[in-house]
């Protein structure tokens, strides 16, 4: 019977329980090495060299997180072994192969031909393949970590068989460089992550940006030069003239020569406070003493080209310039336009960055207010008026008015930060640093206020002479001796406080007004102590936080009546 069903398990029929104990256990380790070898194999073999650095590397990021650095821990551990992919992987396959083939003879000499190959077949998938490499699919870095030990001691016992058929591979398809991907591969990856929520659109935006921007040319972001602001040498830098460069908002004009083709430099409008305006020197003049060369480049220069340029601190503003030699006269210089570093930016960020000069759709200027107002506030041109003369106020008229505004104004009335109500005394000094100002009889003034627009950063206080004001039922008065006008302007923030009235100095008498600075009056709010103590710091920091979000309670609820803190005062007066 032996004989006639050797190999078909007839043998197993004499075997003791011993022995078929002794043979499942061995079955058993060998599952469990078959396990090994494929989980590790897949494992190991998906972890390539680029993406172990990039897991060490965000591991040892001071900003890393607890999970990137366990993970970057493990990945240091297991980049030595994993250099050498293929010495790798032929030993993990031999060993697994080796196993796979043990394990079958055995099981076929305890079952049938048929019972053997279904049992192997089910156990090697299940417990050999399938359970082993999803666990390491989904925690590579953990468990190949954790079985270095074996790994090394398979590599040591297989070197003499491995490592020859590593070096052919290496020969024959080379060295494991890891995965790099190209830029369009990137993109997609991104997109990916994106869908992921990984990254958000405007992430996903800028990084697109950041690696396309060299290739894109000056041409195609350029400003065309009929449409920059520039201005002829021979200006005339009079008043006029400096509040044009003022209220045009940019800090550099080109300043050109014959025509917009001789472009002779660069003037920064900082540099115009130099200026006396009843000099009326011209640009040209004032550029040989404060004037910037300027640089320029070709229209299909790239952006990556430009931005080194501008990065070496040479200048933050270039001329686009092309031959033109398809004109009937000889060739010659043509400018194009103008690229600064913020029309580089706003490549980069994929987006526009919108500034007072940038036209605005009406439904974005509803919520970005500060879009609306003017680099330039036409309400403090009177401070450049060469006819205005600014002075302070002597003690005893600063204590006289303090204690009447503390009497009678609510704005006046308010707390500081540490709950103390003003005093006369506190304000008085307030208006002794303010500065008055003066206004002529029989001159032309510009509006102190203009109705609907943004308020200036200060208020004004009459101390003599009158101002016509009109409020925006139309009703217009005269307002008299310590009248203050657009109180509400010292406790807003910058930008929100608009103007409900046009204010216009009377031409017929002298007046003199005193301007109270909202950066001053906040100041006054809130004193600045310093102190090396920590406790006390701990405190007011506390403090700071929770008078925040009292501000953001009374600004969500308008229906609360005003009780005398500033932040209720702020959204009533």
């Amino acid at each position: 019977m032996i004989q006639q069903h050797g190999g078909g398990g007839g043998g197993s029929a004499n075997w003791s329980t011993d022995e078929w104990m002794f043979r499942i256990s061995i079955i058993l380790v060998l599952v469990l090495l078959a396990a090994v070898f494929s989980g590790l194999t897949l494992g190991l073999m998906s972890l390539d060299k680029t993406g172990l650095d990039i897991v060490i590397a965000t591991g040892e990021d001071p900003k890393a997180t607890v999970e990137e650095r366990i993970n970057a821990k493990h990945a240091r551990k297991i980049r030595p072994i994993r250099q050498d992919g293929h010495l790798l992987l032929t030993t993990l396959l031999f060993g697994n192969v080796a196993v796979n083939s043990i394990m079958a003879i055995l099981m076929a000499d305890m079952t049938s031909g048929t019972v053997g190959f279904i049992v192997s077949t089910v156990v090697l998938v299940i417990f050999g393949e399938l359970v082993p490499q999803a666990l390491c699919s989904k925690h590579p870095l953990a468990i190949g970590a954790a079985a270095l030990p074996v790994i090394r001691l398979l590599l040591a016992s297989m070197y003499i068989v491995a490592k020859p058929i590593a070096l052919v591979l290496d020969w024959a398809v080379g060295k494991d460089m890891g995965t790099l991907f190209s830029k369009g591969e990137l993109e997609k990856m991104l997109d990916i992550h994106v869908a992921q929520k990984k990254l958000d659109s405007d992430e996903l935006a800028i990084m697109k940006g950041a690696m396309y921007y060299k290739q894109t040319a000056v041409s195609s972001i350029m400003t065309p030069i009929a449409d920059a602001f520039t201005l002829p040498g021979s200006t005339v830098l009079d008043q006029p003239t400096i509040e044009r460069i003022y209220a045009a908002g940019f800090t550099r004009v080109p300043v050109w020569g014959r025509d917009l083709n001789d472009i002779l430099g660069v003037v920064f409008a900082k540099d115009l406070i130099f200026v006396h305006p009843q000099d009326n020197g011209t640009l040209l003049d004032f550029m040989h003493l404060f004037g910037r060369s300027v640089h320029r480049v070709w229209p299909d220069s790239s952006l990556g080209d430009v931005l080194h340029a501008f990065k070496l601190g040479r200048t933050h503003l270039a001329i686009v310039h092309d031959v033109n030699n398809w004109s009937d006269v000889d060739p010659f210089y043509e400018t194009q336009g103008v690229v600064t570093l913020e029309d580089i930016v706003e490549e980069i960020l994929q987006t526009d960055i919108l500034d007072e000069r940038d036209v605005v759709e009406g439904e974005m200027a509803a919520r970005n207010k500060r879009l609306h107002h003017p680099s330039f506030d036409t309400g403090v041109r009177h401070i450049l008026d060469n006819n205005t003369t600014c002075k302070s106020m002597d003690e005893p008229e600063a204590m006289s008015l303090a204690k009447h505004l503390v009497a009678t104004h609510p704005v006046f009335q308010v707390s500081t930060s540490a709950g103390v109500p003003l005093t006369a005394a506190t304000v008085a000094a307030l208006l002794m640093r303010s500065a008055i100002v003066e206004f002529d009889a029989d001159q032309e003034y510009p509006p102190l206020y203009e109705m609907h627009t943004v308020a200036p950063p200060h208020c004004m206080v009459i101390v003599q002479g009158s101002v016509t004001v009109t409020t925006s039922e139309g009703k217009t008065s005269t307002a008299g001796l310590w009248t203050v006008l657009s109180a509400h302007s010292l406790l807003g923030a910058e930008g929100d406080v608009r103007s409900d009235m046009t204010a216009t100095v009377a031409r017929a008498s002298y007046t003199r007004c005193l301007r109270i600075s909202r950066l001053e009056f906040q100041r006054m709010l809130r004193p600045v102590q310093l102190t090396n103590n920590t406790s006390e710091l701990t405190l007011k920091r506390h403090q700071s936080s929770h008078a925040i979000n009292t501000v953001g309670r009374v600004r969500r609820s308008r229906k609360n009546p005003p009780t005398g803190h500033v932040a209720d005062i702020v959204q009533y007066v």
